[in-house]
């Protein structure tokens, strides 16, 4: 099976036979049928993992995961909540830059499996732990937002949850393509930023795989009144949009892609501070931008 997301197709293996339920409904706008130029593979073994990492390669130790690097690879453990942390549900082995995953799976994970309606492609918690970790080396980043695709101008809605992002997706819904109301994808490529919706969806169930040019940002303030306020200090755009990147697990690597992306993210895209009521007027003053 293979699903695109930001340009990138996502194959998906399986020892086991799909069916039309394997995963839930929200994916079916990202399905597609055959691979794109960049294609990620994941392929769900369920076996045991014959590739054991050595524990002085450990990096990480957080429940639900500890990963080790050893020998260009990445190994994932989800584990338990509580030791001994040897006891784990799964093993994930990918190389250095996550375009091939080999998930090993038990069998109460095979039985989720074929029980269906996975709202991961992964069956981790979220499917953001990979691509997150993907975007790193590709250009890119998952951004906490509502994103929205205005006359194919691509729109980003900032903030954390309580923002306001929900309530902005119904107002913008009068005339604009909802992306996702909470993850979306930006990427750049070549001279220009791009703008995707992900299957990662919160309150809003709409969802599209749509990429447009992303041409304007906005940072979400519930207010009495709606008015749009250029934000001229790049500092205050970047660690405004650096409190809402979504981050995977944190490598040195990862920290420097990511600070330089949000570097020229910042320089080039406008941002404003916006601030809204619920009477939807918001929506015909960033229409007549």
């Amino acid at each position: 099976m293979f699903f695109q997301i930001a340009g990138m197709s996502i194959e998906v293996k399986s020892d086991l036979p799909f069916s039309d339920t394997t995963f839930s409904p929200k994916f079916k706008a990202f399905e597609i049928n055959a691979p794109l130029e960049e294609n990620i593979v994941l392929h769900h073994r369920f076996e045991e993992c014959r590739t054991m990492p050595i524990p002085d390669n450990r990096v990480y130790l957080k429940p639900p995961w500890a990963i080790y690097h050893q020998a260009g690879q990445w190994i994932y453990q989800w584990i338990k909540p509580e030791p001994p942390y040897e006891n784990y549900f799964r093993t994930v082995v990918t190389d250095q830059e996550h375009s091939f995953l080999d998930i090993y799976n038990d069998d109460s994970v095979k039985e989720k499996f074929l029980k269906g309606g996975l709202t991961s492609l992964t069956m981790f918690p979220t499917d953001q732990i990979l691509i997150g970790r993907i975007l790193a080396y590709r250009n890119g980043c998952i951004m906490h937002s509502l994103g929205v695709s205005l006359d194919k101008r691509g729109l980003l809605f900032v903030g954390h949850s309580d923002a306001g992002k929900s309530t902005m997706a119904g107002i913008m819904k009068q005339g604009a393509d909802i992306l996702c109301d909470d993850r979306n994808i930006i990427r750049k490529k070549g001279k220009n930023y791009f703008v995707s919706g992900t299957w990662s969806h919160g309150d809003v169930p709409d969802v599209s795989p749509e990429t447009v040019p992303l041409k304007g940002i906005f940072f979400l303030e519930k207010a009495n009144a709606n008015q749009v306020v250029p934000v001229t200090d790049k500092r205050y755009a970047f660690e405004r949009l650096l409190a809402c990147m979504i981050r995977p697990f944190e490598t040195r690597d990862w920290w420097d892609n990511a600070l330089d992306f949000l570097s020229g993210l910042c320089r080039q895209i406008p941002c404003w501070n916006l601030q809204f009521d619920t009477t939807g007027r918001a929506y015909d003053i960033i229409k007549g931008m």
